[in-house]
Formats: structure tokens, sequence, C-alpha cells
């Protein structure tokens, strides 16, 4: 799926910025996760990056198990090998 239907404006801009870290903060229901599988998928498939190299932060175990599930999804969906379990979630 393209960004642009995945994604509002802010949440593109967000989930594309490369320029240094990024912290987002957003209420709950904002599309946080979604924002944070699509820069991941970005930051591994277009830009890279290597596992090893990215942090995400959340502030529950099951918010973490969420984002390994969806990360993982989203690279099958594009047909990409890549090893997660190198990502400090």
């Amino acid at each position: 799926m393209d960004l642009d239907t995945l994604l509002n404006k802010n949440q593109k801009e967000a989930a594309t910025y490369l320029d240094s870290h990024l912290r987002i903060i957003a209420g709950a229901g904002s599309g946080k996760t979604r924002v944070l599988v699509e820069r991941t998928l970005n930051l591994l498939v277009n830009k890279k990056v290597a596992p090893e190299k990215i942090l995400i932060s959340t502030f529950t175990d099951r918010a973490s198990k969420e984002l390994i599930g969806r990360i993982t999804k989203r690279l099958d969906e594009h047909n990409e090998k890549i090893n997660i379990g190198k990502i400090y979630i």
C-alpha cells in the first residue's frame, strides 16, 4: 500500500523524516503505531538501515508486541526477509 493511502499528511511527514532522531507524541487512536511501523519499514527497506541501528520505545509491553507483529506483517507484504529481532523495541 502507498503511504498516501495509509497516512495523513502529518503522519507521512513523521514516517519519512530522516534528518535526525524523531519523537512522536500523540493521543490515543491518533495513528502512532501505524506511523512507527511505516517509518521502520521505510528505514529498513528503502534506506537500508541495519535493524540494530533502530530503537523504538513504547510505554507498554503490549505495544511493543503489537509493533513487532505489524512490522513483520508489512515486511512480509513487501516480500522482505529482514531479521527484526535485532531492532531494539
